[in-house]
């Protein structure tokens, strides 16, 4: 039996294993990497540090602190709450009767705040070209929703201010915005009342 020679393979040499120094090289962190967390620690945890030792209100710019009132960073629980309303009156009531949000507003993504009680909020709850503007929607928006039915004649937008005693017991099926009438009279207050014919009247001149 002869002996056969070994003849050259095509296959190309393994490479050699990166060193512990390669590997951490290549998954070093990048500056624009720790930029951004050291720009999170100085922008929300510090500030949320200070918020819950000091007990008070974040300082500095406006916009910061609002950005961590809406994350709900309080530094205290509130001590009373407000409710809005849109009311109408109609040619045969005397009374004001409540409209329901729910039918104006159907999304509520601010638990059970509507749509509503944010621009209230916003606009602090004075009376303006913007409450006005509002007010001719709800009338427009009422009436296509009710056709048969007669539009009102008075439109009016109020709020109340809950404020609950200390031993009262937490709601068994959650907070709901109570009756207007349920508040007491000096918790109660008429933001801006509009007449529909007044809304309208422009519109209806030549």
């Amino acid at each position: 039996m002869s002996a056969t020679t070994p003849t050259p393979t095509d296959e190309p040499p393994a490479p050699e294993a990166p060193g512990p120094e390669a590997i951490a090289e290549r998954f070093a962190p990048r500056w624009r990497d720790r930029l951004a967390v050291a720009g999170f620690i100085l922008v929300l945890l510090i500030p949320m540090g200070m918020r819950a030792t000091l007990q008070r209100g974040l300082p500095g710019n406006w916009v910061l602190a609002k950005l961590h009132n809406i994350a709900c960073l309080f530094p205290r629980k509130p001590q009373g709450w407000s409710s809005y309303y849109i009311q109408a009156r109609f040619a045969d009531g005397v009374r004001w009767e409540t409209l329901d949000q729910a039918e104006l507003f159907p999304m509520q993504p601010f638990g059970r705040r509507t749509r509503y009680h944010r621009l209230m909020v916003d606009w602090g709850a004075k009376a303006g070209p913007r409450t006005e503007e509002l007010a001719r929607w709800v009338v427009l928006e009422w009436m296509a929703r009710h056709p048969d039915e007669a539009p009102p004649e008075k439109v009016r937008f109020s709020r109340t201010w809950i404020i609950p005693e200390p031993g009262d017991p937490p709601p068994e099926k959650g907070w709901s915005h109570p009756r207007w009438e349920e508040v007491p009279a000096r918790r109660r207050r008429v933001i801006a009342t509009y007449a529909v014919a007044e809304l309208f009247a422009e519109e209806a001149q030549p």
